[in-house]
């Protein structure tokens, strides 16, 4: 039960980053067409990066210990989103709950 629950929102949270990245692209101090397609292309961006090394069925096979540095360098790069964004607290909050989830999922593992 409690791996279930700590997987959607783990899923929640990686959906998180990609609309941070969004809204992020689009809060630049530039053009809108240049917004725009920061808008669009920040989180494709995002979700390449995270299907190649970050999910359980990356297409590059990391080591356990380089998965969870890009894990966490993916979470704490979606904080600093927030925080950019003038959302420090959602940024915070984010990681602390992933860092949460995180140590539930491995102990129930």
């Amino acid at each position: 039960m409690i791996r279930g629950a700590g997987l959607l929102l783990i899923l929640l949270l990686e959906l998180t980053v990609l609309a941070v990245g969004a809204r992020w692209g689009w809060a630049l101090a530039a053009p809108t067409t240049v917004r725009l397609v920061a808008a669009i292309v920040v989180p494709l961006l995002l979700a390449g990066l995270w299907g190649a090394l970050g999910s359980p069925r990356a297409r590059v096979p990391l080591r356990p210990s380089a998965k969870r540095a890009f894990q966490a360098a993916w979470f704490v790069l979606g904080g600093a989103m927030f925080a950019l964004l003038g959302q420090t607290w959602l940024g915070l909050a984010l990681v602390v709950v992933w860092v949460a989830v995180t140590i539930l999922l491995r102990r129930d593992a």
